[in-house]
């Protein structure tokens, strides 16, 4: 509740700094998770897709802990500090698996570029826009990787099976999302507005 009033006492400040006759809001800008915060959230992640993932597969598809983690992450940050931690956490899925070359680290990636790209928006900071985006986003992923596999001449067998399996993959991501943002709702929301 204290830190509620001030947040409040922090953005009526910044309106009535706003110069005469301006009318636009303050920037937007959230503040930014721990850094201890965010590695213990990705080793827990990676601790849950190895281990805890494979008993929750529908129809071949695994929840991606990881692709949330770094969605979430590139949205509080931006897209610097997104593709930065897409980069560890996807060589990191890359030394857990062992045969995928570099398509999980450069497809993570890619999802801290998309996902930083909307930091310091609206849209990272509404449900309605984060839980589609969460499949949306794990969708990109691992057409990525897909393409990324190719590219180094690892193709996958069975590629209509694989993308039954990305299908299957994002709606449980989206509904992981949806449920990690129904039981933690601060995580959806930003905590400060500063100039």
């Amino acid at each position: 509740m204290e830190r509620m009033k001030v947040d409040v006492a922090r953005t009526r400040a910044l309106w009535t700094a706003n110069k005469p006759g301006e009318t636009a809001a303050p920037a937007y800008v959230p503040d930014p998770p721990a850094l201890w915060g965010v590695a213990l959230a990705l080793v827990v992640a990676l601790v849950l897709q190895t281990s805890l993932a494979p008993w929750l597969q529908v129809r071949g598809a695994r929840v991606s802990f990881v692709t949330l983690i770094v969605a979430w992450y590139a949205l509080r940050t931006g897209s610097l500090h997104g593709v930065t931690f897409g980069l560890i956490a996807g060589s990191c899925e890359d030394a857990l698996a062992g045969s995928t070359g570099v398509a999980w680290t450069f497809a993570t990636a890619l999802v801290g570029v998309a996902c930083g790209r909307l930091a310091r928006t609206w849209l990272a900071d509404t449900r309605v826009t984060l839980v589609p985006g969460a499949a949306l986003v794990t969708l990109v992923r691992d057409c990525a990787f897909l393409v990324l596999m190719h590219a180094q001449g690892l193709a996958l067998p069975l590629p209509v099976v694989h993308f039954h399996a990305m299908l299957w993959q994002s709606v449980l991501d989206a509904l992981v999302a949806l449920i990690v943002l129904q039981i933690f709702p601060q995580l959806g929301a930003a905590r400060a507005h500063r100039r």
